[in-house]
């Protein structure tokens, strides 16, 4: 009877070793695989975040270029880049009017297509904030001071940096004397400068490897002749306005007005190839 109840007990402790082996090493296979996901979840994590600081770099080289382009016609600049976990947009934001509005009524000088490029984040990046690398989301910069471009990170359903030219710069150049050819007597005259960026979209092809292009396609300039009185500069885009009177832009509101107003083109396109 002892004999027997020894070796139900040796059998019995062999069993319980197998099962206890058999529990131990499914718990280690769960650690592993559990720790190898969250490895690859870092590892895709850090990836993404890599390739957004990329992105971002990359617009904003791409908003330098621009600057240097902004009255080089045909003049044409590239960056170098790669999208592998992000993806590149030109997107139409909608239409930016310039009106001036006078004593009389008012009249609208420039209708915009106004886009942004933009580039998305991979899945597993955030932007707690917005933040703006350029500018400000302003409509009207007064003088030299200000950016004509924004470029900014911010968060909509994932992680995007935009570069946008959705604004208008006024100059107050001083008071000129002008000749029509009929009088020796000069016509003095306010003279303002607008400057109007308006960007398009060419080709988007993104690949691992590839180029951001961007062409001043065209500067256009006319001008309008505004007569004797304040009156103001205004600017509509997606249900925000802003306004600058001449007085503020420190114009002489007793002599008429000449206006400059130029348009400079921009495409953005996105090829692959290095």
């Amino acid at each position: 009877m002892t004999m027997r109840r020894s070796s139900w007990l040796r059998n019995r402790f062999a069993f319980s070793e197998i099962v206890s082996t058999v529990i131990l090493t499914s718990v280690m296979v769960v650690i592993i695989v559990t720790a190898s996901y969250f490895a690859n979840d870092t590892l895709n994590f850090n990836v993404e975040s890599v390739q957004f600081d990329q992105s971002v770099n990359a617009v904003l080289s791409l908003e330098r270029i621009a600057k240097k382009m902004m009255f080089k016609p045909y003049s044409t600049g590239t960056v170098k880049t790669s999208f592998v976990t992000t993806d590149p947009y030109v997107v139409e934001e909608g239409t930016m009017n310039v009106i001036i509005v006078n004593a009389t009524g008012s009249f609208t000088i420039a209708s915009i297509s106004a886009s942004s490029f933009k580039i998305k984040g991979g899945d597993r990046v955030g932007v707690s904030t917005t933040y703006y690398y350029v500018g400000n989301d302003s409509l009207i910069l007064k003088g030299l001071k200000g950016s004509l471009s924004c470029v900014k990170k911010y968060q909509d359903q994932g992680a995007w940096v935009s570069l946008d030219y959705n604004r208008i710069r006024c100059v107050y150049c001083g008071e000129m004397n002008y000749y029509n050819g009929t009088s020796q007597e000069p016509s003095t005259r306010n003279l303002i400068e607008i400057t109007v960026v308006r960007l398009s979209s060419g080709e988007i092809s993104p690949f691992e490897t590839s180029r951001i292009i961007l062409e001043n396609t065209g500067v256009e300039t006319q001008q309008i002749l505004q007569g004797i009185g304040d009156f103001n500069i205004k600017v509509e885009f997606l249900g925000k306005e802003q306004h600058k009177s001449l007085t503020y832009l420190d114009g002489n509101a007793t002599l008429p007005t000449l206006i400059n107003l130029t348009i400079v083109d921009f495409e953005v396109a996105v090829l692959g190839g290095g």
